[in-house]
């Protein structure tokens, strides 16, 4: 059962409920965690409409992260580098934030830095045609840094979107792999990557955490992008990730299309979660 359901239908005993044990409980079900499950079912246990009370404590947590999509024009290109594990939807994201920009006038280019799977590379060669961005690629396994220091040598456009391999956040000669193309990013412009975006599958629950707290181990996290928010998104794991780690949330994936981003709504997050 998602987030939303597991909340709606506990909601009619939470406001009648005596004490904090009930919140608590469905709190933690629903992916909050321990700790801020107990948090705020001791802040808002006692109130006459836990439902609202829960609603306002969630506001209050998302509302100061919700950023919008931003660059900086001095830094031409403005490069922004994609992150997550397998099946994050990272390649597609790449395909979004290239829409994205250019709806508004920018020019885009864009790294196949996913080198070892050619089903990734193939995908953001039919992006860029549809898209008219041009992509710097390789026809064949090579070292992904490599292939983002041609693309940051070469690039003429306005923003140079890397998109790189889905890796296990305790793989840690993968995550070196990372670790690596920053490096030669800086070896061009030791002010990139401009922005790296976390971009994370929303139903994967508290797995997030772990996602996030070893990602950042790294390297600084510029923001997250939420994937798959529109199925049975474990909403709860959400809220901890901003409650625990701050980290500004830039955008929703809700589908396939590179028209499916879209900011993230607090008035719709609440309106799911509430009907």
């Amino acid at each position: 059962m998602s987030f939303f359901k597991k909340l709606k239908s506990a909601f009619s005993n939470l406001t009648t409920a005596k004490g904090n044990i009930e919140l608590e409980d469905t709190l933690i079900e629903a992916d909050f965690g321990v700790d801020l499950a107990t948090k705020i079912s001791k802040e808002i246990g006692k109130e006459d409409d836990i439902a609202q009370a829960l609603k306002t404590k969630i506001e209050l947590i998302l509302n100061p992260l919700i950023k919008e999509l931003q660059i900086d024009p001095s830094k031409k290109p403005f490069v922004i580098i994609l992150e997550g594990v397998n099946g994050s939807g990272k390649t597609t994201t790449v395909a979004k934030l290239a829409y994205y920009f250019k709806s508004k006038g920018l020019s885009v280019d864009i790294a196949a830095c996913d080198t070892f799977r050619v089903a990734a590379t193939e995908q953001l060669a039919v992006w860029a045609e549809k898209l008219n961005c041009n992509i710097f690629k390789s026809e064949k396994p090579k070292d992904p840094a490599s292939v983002a220091f041609e693309a940051l040598s070469n690039s003429k456009s306005d923003i140079l979107i890397i998109d790189t391999a889905g890796r296990l956040q305790n793989n840690t000669n993968l995550m070196n792999e990372l670790s690596k193309i920053h490096r030669v990013l800086q070896k061009i412009d030791d002010s990139a990557p401009h922005s790296t975006i976390l971009v994370l599958d929303a139903t994967t629950g508290q797995n997030l955490i772990d996602q996030v707290r070893e990602f950042q181990k790294i390297h600084q996290i510029s923001g997250v992008i939420l994937n798959k928010l529109d199925g049975n998104a474990k909403g709860g794991a959400i809220v901890r990730v901003a409650s625990e780690f701050k980290l500004p949330i830039l955008g929703v994936g809700i589908g396939e299309s590179e028209k499916d981003f879209e900011p993230f709504s607090i008035e719709k997050f609440l309106k799911d979660l509430m009907e």
